[in-house]
């Protein structure tokens, strides 16, 4: 055999040698980063445990990557638009400002519950599938349903609500905005689905903040989206940038929002989100008063 074969074989030799070697060093360095994973996780499930916090079963999803969102510029996209013409006038009362915000008043209000709000809404909202409930705020009068954008709520929004309006346990009317995004999910992204915080860090977040005390119960998690840059309907209605968002629900009846990637804690309040509204397309709510005040009236002659 000659010398430059022999130095070939070699060559070869030490090359797949090489190759095995990188492949067990990647393969210990992954499982060490498993292991220090999982260890982070422990300590975390431990701390807060020692501090009475509990998590309900089922209460956290399996979800590691999400991507962020994008809408685009303009309002109600044609089709919308379209339903939004098929109404019928005779039963409602329609107005349309800059195709950017719906405003519905019932010439016959409609009875409804807790139960059955959601069938109830989407009777009399061409588009209503496109939201999901939020709550009914018996003190404001109004039922909050926020749109959904790739099988995710897009939370606190004023560009994608849907404010019903309740009064003696019947729906008069309703005022709704709806982001246009893209049709396709590819168009939509802002870009491939990034790691998100693991729900026991996001939970951890919330507690060493002082959001989440000590006996407290996390009975569910979710994650959406929320933008920080906020643009209102009727004024210039550009694209925006939704960032993915972790809600945690706190003994079923507080809600703490942080974004997913960065872990900053998300301000939301439901009540000054509802009255903002509101005082912005008070039609709703004006028709409530002018009722209550002609009541008023009736009374003070009677």
């Amino acid at each position: 055999m000659q010398w430059g074969q022999i130095k070939i074989l070699f060559i070869l030799s030490f090359l797949v040698l090489d190759l095995f070697l990188l492949q067990q060093f990647l393969s210990k360095q992954s499982e060490d980063e498993l292991g220090q994973i999982s260890t982070v996780a422990e300590d975390i499930e431990t701390a807060l445990e020692n501090n009475d916090i509990t998590i309900a079963e089922d209460a956290i999803p399996e979800v590691t990557e999400v991507a962020g969102l994008k809408s685009k510029e303009g309002g109600f996209s044609e089709d919308i638009l379209s339903q939004i013409e098929e109404i019928d006038d005779s039963e409602q009362q329609v107005e349309v400002e800059n195709d950017r915000v719906l405003k519905v008043t019932l010439d016959e209000p409609v009875e409804v519950n807790e139960d059955n709000i959601i069938n109830k809404v989407n009777s009399i909202v061409p588009f209503g599938a496109q939201y999901s409930y939020w709550g009914w705020n018996e003190e404001e009068g109004t039922a909050l349903f926020f749109q959904i954008a790739n099988d995710r709520t897009v939370y606190f929004n004023e560009g994608g609500y849907l404010l019903v309006n309740i009064a003696d346990g019947e729906i008069t009317g309703y005022v709704a905005t709806l982001l246009n995004f893209s049709d396709t999910e590819e168009d939509t992204a802002v870009s491939s689905p990034e790691q998100i915080i693991a729900p026991l860090s996001a939970i951890n977040t919330l507690y060493t903040a002082g959001y989440i005390e000590e006996g407290d119960e996390v009975t569910s998690m979710s994650v959406g989206y929320h933008s920080s840059f906020n643009l209102v309907p009727g004024e210039e209605n550009g694209p925006q940038v939704f960032a993915p968002t972790w809600k945690v629900t706190v003994n079923d009846e507080k809600n703490l929002f942080l974004y997913a990637i960065s872990g900053t804690f998300i301000e939301s309040d439901e009540t000054g989100f509802i009255e903002d509204l509101v005082g912005k397309y008070d039609v709703i709510q004006g028709e409530v008063e002018s009722d209550t005040t002609e009541e008023n009236e009736t009374s003070e002659t009677n």
